[in-house]
């Protein structure tokens, strides 16, 4: 577009950076892969600018040992592509809720001096889409100093709110490269057995809330018996867009966005990302939204559905430690728990493994012991699933 500018060299970026400037990147499986490729090469000549990457899905070049020399990495959430390198405390894992990430730029506590994009081409309207991912973007893109977009024609114009004007844009890298996909493992005998107990505990006409893996998708995929159920969640996958098109889901029950689904994020295949391509029948909105607690109250059946890697015997839930070594963050598993206890009917879930590891060590613990706070109190959520059944522990 004329309206904006083509970057062919980091040197317009270096020159007006300082020395303790803030690179935001786009989030989830909208990071832009050419952008985060030339923070990786362009390292030594930033030496002392940070960056701000949330949940990276695939290998972050900016996290490398050679770029980490120079750069500062910081997460809301670490993902899978800063896995290693969060186990390695080598980034900065900044520990908020995700219905806080958008204040955290509205308040000044987080600001982006260079935002980096992936976005769909320019529309009739002069709007791009930010796609698959909007979470706390809105909010970047409102402080951020300078713009940097790769310019896709694979990512998806989605609804809701995930357009905004083009001329927002100061720097554009033209893309052609497929956006990220998630591929799924299956869901081994132990996960299907979780699944199982989960499906029978949703309700016609719940509104469900569910993350992204194997488990999940083993969880939707057992709910096909089921009618007019709603989606409001974080993150939109390929089981959803499965119980849309069988009508399972209708969102014929849900109060907020009526007859839509509700997300802030996806991740699946290219199949998906062609399904939400301009379909207002799926909304993006921002994270404060999606998982606002005024929000999340008002949905009568509102069914939380999230994942936990230990338990103590007084319900504290930790999903954040293995041991005293952090591999994630809160991320909306509070949210959407608290949501489900205030809402009318409401159900919050909590789904773990009764084993981890080579050793088969009980996920079920005395007493709490990681070195940080629960992830959330044995009294904000209902039920405790494992393969092995449901334990109804709320007001216990």
């Amino acid at each position: 577009p004329s309206i904006v500018q083509e970057l062919r060299s980091m040197a317009p970026l270096i020159d007006a950076l300082p020395a303790d400037a803030r690179v935001v990147l786009h989030s989830g499986h909208a990071q832009p892969p050419l952008l985060a490729e030339m923070l990786s090469q362009h390292a030594p000549a930033l030496h002392g600018v940070q960056v701000l990457a949330t949940m990276p899905v695939v290998d972050a070049p900016y996290a490398s040992a050679a770029a980490l020399a120079h750069l500062k990495v910081e997460s809301l959430m670490p993902g899978l592509g800063l896995r290693q390198a969060a186990l390695a405390g080598s980034v900065n894992l900044l520990r908020h809720t995700v219905f806080d990430w958008p204040a955290l730029f509205a308040k000044g506590d987080l600001r982006a001096d260079v935002l980096m994009l992936q976005v769909s081409p320019v529309d009739a309207d002069g709007r791009v889409s930010l796609g698959v991912s909007v979470d706390f973007m809105h909010a970047a893109l409102a402080s951020a100093r300078c713009v940097v977009a790769e310019i896709n024609p694979h990512m998806p114009d989605t609804c809701g709110h995930s357009r905004f004007p083009a001329e927002r844009i100061d720097w554009f890298v033209p893309a052609s490269h497929a956006v990220q996909t998630a591929k799924m493992l299956a869901p081994d005998a132990v996960d299907q057995r979780i699944a199982d107990h989960v499906a029978d505990l949703v309700r016609d006409g719940a509104v469900i809330q569910i993350g992204m893996g194997s488990l999940p998708e083993g969880v939707l995929a057992r709910l096909g018996h089921l009618r007019h159920l709603g989606l409001h969640t974080g993150i939109f996958t390929d089981g959803m867009q499965a119980l849309m098109e069988s009508g399972v889901v209708d969102n014929s029950t849900k109060r907020f966005k009526p007859g839509v689904s509700v997300s802030t994020m996806a991740g699946g295949s290219a199949d998906l990302y062609r399904y939400m391509h301009r379909n207002h029948a799926v909304e993006m909105h921002p994270c404060d939204v999606t998982h606002g607690p005024q929000v999340l109250a008002q949905m009568d059946g509102f069914c939380a559905i999230n994942s936990a890697l230990q338990v103590d015997l007084a319900g504290c839930v930790n999903a954040e430690w293995v041991g005293s070594r952090r591999i994630s963050l809160p991320g909306g598993l509070p949210n959407f728990a608290q949501g489900a206890m205030q809402a009318k009917k409401g159900l919050a879930i909590i789904v773990m493994r009764s084993v981890y590891g080579p050793d088969q060590r009980s996920s079920i613990v005395a007493q709490w012991t990681a070195p940080g706070p629960p992830t959330l109190l044995g009294d904000g959520y209902h039920c405790l699933v494992t393969e092995h059944g449901v334990a109804h522990l709320h007001g216990l």
